[in-house]
């Protein structure tokens, strides 16, 4: 219940207006006394308080009011739920908490992402790859993986890929990086399995490391792994638990474990030194081949050279004989026959020392002298037999 007091006060309040009703309209009242110092404080305050929070309320409502540049895109997410993307250009969202707004990399713009290196499982595998990871010139992010031929590369490997689903990343963002990393090994498994050592590392023949035949196996094993990884994306689309990126390039090092480099060095420096001797002997060889050949040519060349002066020869010494045989007729055979017989015969007496003539049906002999004196000559020879003496009588 209300006071007396009040109910009083209330009484004299419309009594008073009552007063004024009847007294015709009011009169302007006398200006009252100026506002104090504080009174004035008080108002400047309330003003700036007025102007600030206005000032805020603004900056609040365009705080999600922003411009996307041209290699970036937005997630627009209402009460923590997606409701639109929007690419480059300006963008308009209601201020936090009613709309947050997630920028992302552009579908154009390339990201990276490095595998890292799996904790070896065993001891065995640990001595295989290595004491320390990143000694020895080894990256510090290699994996062992089993070739088709029984041996082991490791491979270090930087993804290359691009944003195609920026509803699908901005939902599985945090696992982004884990799954491709396993992506990756699982499609390394599956290709090293299927490859030998000597299509990722040239070992047996080093000097064909720069050939084109290599160039392509290396370009064919990166395709088949960026095709693989890119296959089990399109399998994590279908089974509802997509990542919302494309592989674009993958990045591959191979190298050898340190034990097996260690023994494949020192097979490359006994064939290089096979190699080197081999090469060696065929020099060698080549140098005596055309030696000998050489001398071939040059016996050759004797011989045909001799044959040709025995040639001339045989053609000089059966001169006489060709032209006799060109002058010889029936009728003058007899006589070119004798001539000849003279001739030989005189040449023939020229040179030797003496004659011992015997005929055959008595068996008498004599000897006559040559040109010079013969040393198997009697040195008291038979007179010449008289020109009178009969060709059968003895001396």
């Amino acid at each position: 219940m209300s006071s007396p007091v009040a109910m009083g006060e209330r009484l004299a309040a419309s009594a008073a207006a009552s007063a004024r009703r009847s007294a015709g309209p009011p009169r302007s009242p006398l200006p009252g006394p100026p506002p104090g110092p504080i009174a004035q404080s008080v108002a400047i305050g309330f003003r700036s308080v007025y102007l600030a929070a206005g000032l805020l309320a603004l900056l609040w409502l365009s705080g999600n009011i922003r411009e996307i540049a041209p290699d970036a895109q937005a997630v627009v997410r209402r009460f923590g739920s997606i409701v639109r993307t929007q690419q480059s250009g300006l963008l308009l969202a209601w201020p936090r908490p009613l709309e947050e707004v997630q920028i992302l990399p552009g579908p154009q713009q390339q990201l990276s992402q490095d595998v890292g290196a799996l904790e070896p499982p065993t001891q065995q595998s640990q001595a295989l790859i290595g004491p320390s990871a990143g000694g020895g010139g080894l990256p510090a992010d290699e994996s062992a993986y089993l070739t088709g031929d029984g041996n082991v590369v490791l491979l270090s490997a930087t993804l290359i890929y691009r944003i195609d689903d920026p509803i699908a990343y901005a939902l599985s963002q945090r696992h982004v990086a884990a799954g491709l990393q396993r992506l990756f090994r699982a499609s390394a498994v599956h290709v090293t399995a299927g490859r030998d050592l000597n299509q990722f590392l040239v070992v047996n023949n080093p000097a064909a490391a720069g050939s084109g035949r290599v160039t392509a196996l290396r370009a064919e094993i990166r395709d088949r792994l960026l095709e693989d990884i890119n296959g089990r994306l399109q399998e994590l689309v279908r089974a509802g638990a997509p990542l919302g990126v494309h592989v674009e390039r993958v990045d591959m090092t191979a190298w050898l474990p340190p034990q097996a480099k260690s023994a494949f060095d020192q097979v490359l420096v006994a064939a290089q030194s096979a190699d080197r001797e081999v090469a060696e002997a065929r020099t060698d060889a080549e140098r005596r081949r055309q030696g000998a050949a050489q001398l071939g040519e040059q016996l050759v060349a004797s011989a045909q050279a001799r044959a040709q002066e025995l040639v001339s020869d045989a053609g000089v010494d059966t001169a006489g004989i060709v032209a006799l045989e060109r002058e010889e007729t029936p009728m003058t055979r007899k006589s070119l026959l004798l001539q000849q017989y003279r001739g030989r015969i005189s040449q023939i007496m020229q040179r030797v020392g003496a004659v011992t003539l015997v005929d055959p049906k008595s068996g008498a002999r004599f000897v006559m002298a040559g040109n010079r004196a013969s040393p198997l000559s009697a040195p008291a020879a038979a007179p010449a037999p008289a020109a009178n003496q009969a060709p059968g009588s003895q001396p």
